[in-house]
């Protein structure tokens, strides 16, 4: 939806022939609703960021946070910086998903008084993994601003642990790309929709 919102002043018919694919989906999930419960109450994070940069070189950021089986929070946007490779894309998407993970875990320590750290955080690029844990400058990242090398610090000090997880897997690949049905109805039923 938030690359169909790009061409709102001049839709083409293949933007609404995505458009009814959208409705559709919509109303073949009327019934689903957002569930909770199983033994598993500890909180995970997903960051993803797009495979297929738009032409302006802007990535897709996309994370999703569960707990108790279902989605307590998620988000899908634009990234603000023009990228030369995905390891930068990912990057960036999971510094902002460790800052959701700073506030989200402040939040429930402060409702449930206790949060065991180092929280995990899935991403599915490897590379953009080791370039958080490493620490260390980089030639090839010298031009991303330093604000987005605050996940190197939280990763020292504990707080995340930043964790592969196959691009099969990746729950917050939803919110980033489009997808196949049967792969968004598993990512859906991961984040908690169920029927009623």
């Amino acid at each position: 939806m938030s690359v169909l919102t790009q061409f709102n002043d001049n839709p083409g018919p293949g933007h609404w022939k995505a458009v009814t694919k959208i409705l559709a989906y919509l109303h073949g999930t009327l019934d689903y609703k957002l569930t909770y419960g199983s033994a598993n109450s500890d909180l995970v994070g997903y960051s993803n960021a797009d495979r297929l940069m738009l032409e302006d070189r802007k990535a897709i950021s996309g994370n999703a946070f569960i707990i108790d089986s279902g989605a307590v929070t998620w988000s899908s946007k634009k990234q603000e910086l023009v990228l030369l490779s995905m390891t930068e894309s990912e990057y960036i998407a999971a510094t902002h998903t460790t800052k959701e993970t700073l506030w989200l875990v402040s939040l429930i320590r402060q409702i449930f008084s206790h949060l065991d750290l180092p929280m995990m955080l899935y991403n599915d690029n490897q590379s953009a993994i080791a370039l958080a844990k490493d620490q260390q400058y980089h030639m090839c990242t010298k031009h991303i601003d330093i604000r987005f090398h605050f996940i190197c610090w939280v990763i020292k000090e504990g707080k995340i642990k930043l964790v592969y997880c196959p691009t099969e897997e990746m729950v917050a690949n939803t919110l980033t790309k489009a997808l196949p049905s049967v792969r968004v109805k598993n990512f859906a039923h991961a984040l908690g929709l169920r029927k009623d």
